[in-house]
C-alpha cells in the first residue's frame, strides 16, 4: 500500500511540474495561534469570517500560568485577548455575530469568611457580551450561574443559568435556559417539556429568524421514566414550541439551527458507553422521524454533529478508532456523505483535527485539533482543489484531544 501510494502522489508531483498548475487539497488548514500559551479553542466564525473562542496564557520561569483561559477574537494580525471580569481568572466567547458582538461567560472569585474556620473561596458564573469592554447581562431575580452560547443578528442572546423561580417553595434552583433581548435588557425563561418545577432545560443557538434551539427533560409516555427530547421555540410565534422526534425514547440533544430550520444535533445510543449518532432534521418538512448521519466507518459507534450553514453543510466530531481508544476526527457532511477532514488538507500538515466546531456559509470551517503535541484553533478554507494521497500510511486521521478547559 505505501508503494502504491508513493507512486501516485510521485505520478501527481509531475503532473504538476509539466503542466504548470499548483495542486492544493481541497481545504488550506490556517493555525489560529492563541494568546501565548499552549492550548487553544475556536468556538464560532461569523460571515464576515471573524473566529471566536478561547486560549490560555503563557507560563512564567516558575511554571506560573498567566491565565486559565481568556476569551479571545482570532485575527490575521494579532489576536485579540476579550477581556475577563474583574477578580476573575477565566473567560470563553461561544458566539459571535454578524457586527462582531461576542457573548460567552467570565467567573469571579470571591472569599466567604466563616466562622471559626478557615476563609473559603467562591467561584460564580456570570454571562457576558464583549463589545468594547466585557458586560454582564442584566440580573434576573433567582438566575444564577448563567452562561451565553449565542447571539443572532437582531442582538438576541440564548443561554442558560441555575433558576430558583420561587425561593420559599422548597424547590432548589434547576438549570433552565433563557432568551435574552439584549435591546431591551428582558429574560424569557424556558420551561421544561416536562412540565415540572424540578426539571431541567437549555438552549444551544438561535438563528436570525429567531427560533431558538435546545433540549430538555420529557416524560417518557406511560412510563414514571424521562428523557432528554429536543425542541425549537418561534419567538414570532408567541414562544410556540416545536418538538423534535425522539426516536425509541432516546435522549436526543439539538446544536444548531440554520435560516432553513435544519437541525443538527446527535441520538444517545442505548446500551453503550455514552456514544452518540449525528442527526439531520428538517422542522419544515413536518416529518416525524429524524435523519441519521451514520459514523466515519460503520464499527466505529460515536458521531455528533455541531454546526450546519444555510447551505446544509455540517461538521461535528465522530470516532476514528474503536470506541475504547477514544480517538475523534473532525468531520464534514454534505452530498450525503460523511468525510474526515483530516483526508481533506495538504499532506504533511503536522495536524490531527480532532473537532470541527462551526462552519459559515462561505464553507470557511473552524474547530481545534492537536499539532506539536498541543491543543490549537483552526481554520480551514475552501480552495476548490483535489483530494491530496499522501505518501505515508502514518495515522493522521484522529485527533484524539479533547476540550482542555
Amino acid at each position: 500500500m505505501k508503494q502504491q501510494q508513493f507512486k501516485k502522489t510521485l505520478l501527481a508531483s509531475i503532473l504538476a511540474l509539466t503542466s504548470g498548475a499548483v495542486l492544493s487539497a481541497p481545504y488550506e488548514i490556517v493555525d489560529l495561534g492563541g494568546l501565548g500559551g499552549n492550548n487553544s479553542i475556536a468556538y464560532k466564525i461569523n460571515e464576515q469570517g471573524i473566529v471566536v473562542g478561547s486560549a490560555n496564557g503563557p507560563t512564567d520561569e516558575e511554571g506560573n500560568q498567566e491565565f486559565k483561559a481568556q476569551a479571545v477574537k482570532f485575527q490575521t494580525t494579532e489576536n485579540e485577548a476579550l477581556g475577563i471580569l474583574a477578580d476573575g481568572i477565566l473567560s470563553e466567547a461561544l458566539g459571535i455575530n454578524s457586527a462582531g458582538v461576542a457573548v460567552g461567560y467570565s467567573n469571579v472569585l470571591s472569599v466567604i469568611e466563616q466562622e471559626d474556620a478557615e476563609p473559603v473561596i467562591q467561584e460564580n458564573t456570570y454571562a457576558v457580551t464583549f463589545d468594547s469592554d466585557v458586560q454582564v447581562l442584566a440580573e434576573k431575580d433567582g438566575l444564577s450561574e448563567t452562561r451565553a452560547y449565542a447571539i443572532n443578528d437582531n442582538n438576541l442572546i440564548i443561554g442558560h443559568g441555575r433558576f430558583d423561580e420561587d425561593p420559599d417553595d422548597g424547590i432548589n434552583a434547576v438549570d433552565r435556559g433563557f432568551i435574552y433581548n439584549n435591546n431591551d435588557q428582558t429574560y424569557y425563561m424556558v420551561p421544561s417539556l416536562a412540565g415540572e418545577a424540578t426539571r431541567q432545560s437549555y438552549l444551544t443557538n438561535i438563528n436570525n429568524t429567531d427560533k431558538a434551539l435546545g433540549f430538555s427533560d420529557v416524560k417518557v409516555p406511560d412510563s414514571s421514566q424521562y428523557t432528554i427530547q429536543s425542541f425549537i421555540i418561534d419567538l414570532n410565534n408567541d414562544y410556540a414550541v416545536i418538538e423534535i422526534p425522539t426516536p425509541d425514547n432516546r435522549a436526543t440533544f439539538a446544536q444548531d439551527i440554520n435560516i432553513h430550520d435544519q437541525v443538527v444535533g446527535s441520538v444517545f445510543i442505548s446500551g453503550s458507553r455514552n456514544n452518540h449518532e449525528a442527526f439531520y432534521y428538517d422542522a419544515q418538512s413536518g416529518a416525524n422521524e429524524l435523519t441519521f448521519l451514520g459514523f466515519l466507518r460503520s464499527d466505529f459507534t460515536d458521531s455528533r454533529a455541531r454546526a450546519i450553514n444555510d447551505n446544509s453543510e455540517i461538521v461535528g466530531r465522530a470516532l476514528a478508532s474503536t470506541p475504547t481508544l477514544s480517538e475523534y476526527a473532525a468531520f464534514i457532511y454534505k452530498n450525503d456523505e460523511m468525510k474526515n477532514l483530516n483526508d481533506l488538507i495538504p499532506c504533511g500538515s503536522g495536524w490531527k483535527l480532532t473537532e470541527a466546531t462551526d462552519i459559515n456559509n462561505a464553507g470557511q470551517i473552524v474547530g481545534f485539533g492537536v499539532k506539536d503535541g498541543e491543543i490549537r484553533a483552526f481554520r480551514l478554507d475552501p480552495t476548490g482543489g483535489d483530494v491530496e494521497v499522501c505518501e505515508t500510511d502514518d495515522d493522521t486521521n484522529s485527533g484524539g484531544g479533547s476540550i482542555p478547559f
